[in-house]
């Protein structure tokens, strides 16, 4: 509904009354759409949708850069390594001289069937000689009769093996043990069957050290020879073809 109020102070100069229409409706409408467009005006609260879509790229985020210090870290590690003399074998003339010279166990592979030494090859010993105690052997491997094969070292400057002690018969065992399938001929013998056993060097054998095995036969009792067998002596026919060991004293 529309009002109007009339006043003395609203007459004018003739006397008419002014009148002054106002609208109730259309203050509240212009009062609320004023409250509207300063409501409009306010932050809006962020949609929930979109929390989700932050929380993936920050965890993407952090696991790229975990990745990238990981990846850093290890390519910082192999450049470390790669300079590392120890890995790289940087040391030629040390690695020259270990090839250039002839290791103990290739002169023992290729001369004698040992399993190994008791002590560094000295230089008063021949090339292919093992040493132990006070004497150099040499183990051949090649095939002959104990005639030929005590002229054989002879020719090298030295005799057959002669066993002075338990110790050096265990030497000598380890040594041939390789060799389950040879015998090696030794510097013991006799000159007829029921003969005393003498050393090459013509000193008699004791037993004290070790026993001769017999392998005399009905049909073939000359067996006038010995041989060692692993650890084991045997007398045998001196015309069988077999191993020897050379023994000589160490040159001082």
């Amino acid at each position: 509904m529309m009002e109007y109020r009339s006043s003395l102070e609203n007459l004018d100069e003739d006397g008419y009354t002014q009148l002054d229409f106002s609208s109730r409706h259309i203050t509240r409408r212009s009062v609320d759409s004023k409250k509207a467009s300063f409501g409009s005006l306010r932050p809006c609260a962020p949609s929930p949708c979109w929390r989700p879509v932050a929380v993936t790229v920050g965890i993407l985020c952090l696991v790229m850069l975990v990745t990238a210090v990981v990846l850093g870290t290890m390519a910082i590690w192999r450049s470390s390594s790669g300079n590392n003399p120890l890995k790289n074998d940087n040391f030629p003339s040390r690695n020259k001289e270990h090839r250039s010279q002839p290791t103990q166990s290739s002169l023992e592979e290729s001369m004698a069937p040992t399993k190994a030494l008791t002590g560094i090859l000295p230089s008063s010993c021949p090339p292919h000689w093992i040493t132990h105690e006070n004497s150099c052997y040499l183990f051949r491997t090649s095939l002959d009769s104990w005639d030929g094969s005590k002229r054989q070292c002879s020719q090298l400057g030295s005799h057959l093996l002669k066993i002075d002690s338990s110790k050096e018969l265990e030497f000598i065992s380890w040594q041939v043990s390789s060799q389950p399938d040879h015998s090696f001929w030794i510097g013991l013998a006799r000159r007829q069957t029921e003969g005393p056993w003498l050393w090459e060097d013509g000193s008699m054998f004791l037993p004290d050290v070790f026993q001769i095995r017999s392998t005399v036969t009905q049909e073939d009792s000359s067996h006038n020879c010995v041989w060692i067998h692993v650890s084991d002596t045997y007398d045998q026919r001196c015309s069988v073809l077999s191993y020897s060991i050379c023994e000589k004293k160490l040159s001082i």
